[in-house]
């Protein structure tokens, strides 16, 4: 069937400014400004990523594009969706958008890490962190740097277990993982976070240690490989040798 959009009764300048509405709304939701984190204040998503490519966030910002402040909108939506879903069954949702803080006293200069849990929750009397990933397609077990994350949770909140819960963007399948709270995961990350915390006291580039997943997306990939590059073309012993091909 054929629709006749000249005798639909809207006119062109209707149309237009729907248009135009629809367009200016979708713009003020996805738009996102240069983001730079405060120094010495480290974020629990990130911590288990590249320490080159946290300590470039940290000294230049970062500007979110367009297509992945889309993305980061839908994962939000979806995180709603999620809380909302534990609220109306016989699960106690304690509060959502939990934040948390970890203070490590060092000197010259204090470390914080500091975020916000997805939701906590309380069942049979036990209280839980759950965290809440959206996904392009659900993985067989918790991927690495998420139940990282969510270890930093569980020891800020006091807890000895959560979850993450995956909901697949497409057919918004589901599946949730436990996580228990282990002490050498955790002090692997508060030493990551002392790394990054004297690398940028000292404003000395940390060596790269990205999985190969993450050289994908990374912002600053062509530059990391330029550095590659020319540290392979010197005669002297690279150090970096070993992690560029574990990236490529």
């Amino acid at each position: 069937m054929n629709v006749n959009v000249e005798g639909s009764g809207l006119s062109e300048e209707a149309l237009k400014r729907i248009s135009e509405i629809i367009s200016g709304a979708i713009s003020s939701c996805l738009k996102r400004e240069c983001e730079k984190p405060t120094f010495g204040v480290y974020r629990p998503s990130l911590l288990s990523t590249c320490l080159l490519r946290q300590w470039l966030i940290y000294k230049r910002g970062l500007t979110i594009s367009e297509e992945k402040a889309g993305i980061f909108k839908i994962g939000e939506l979806f995180h709603s969706f999620l809380a909302n879903a534990l609220k109306t069954g016989q699960i106690e949702v304690v509060a959502v958008e939990v934040p948390i803080q970890i203070l490590l006293p060092l000197q010259p200069a204090p470390l914080w890490i500091s975020g916000k849990a997805d939701a906590l929750i309380r069942v049979e009397n036990e209280k839980y962190v759950a965290e809440f990933k959206s996904i392009r397609r659900l993985p067989k077990q918790p991927l690495k740097h998420h139940a990282e994350q969510l270890t930093i949770y569980l020891a800020s909140l006091n807890c000895k277990n959560g979850f993450i819960i995956y909901l697949e963007k497409s057919a918004l399948k589901h599946r949730v993982f436990p996580v228990k709270f282990e002490q050498q995961i955790f002090n692997m990350l508060l030493k990551r976070a002392q790394r990054l915390h004297k690398a940028l006291i000292k404003d000395e580039k940390p060596k790269p240690d990205a999985q190969p997943w993450e050289c994908r997306f990374c912002e600053f990939k062509g530059e990391c490989n330029e550095r590659f590059e020319a540290e392979n073309r010197d005669p002297s012993p690279s150090i970096c040798v070993s992690v560029r091909d574990e990236m490529l």
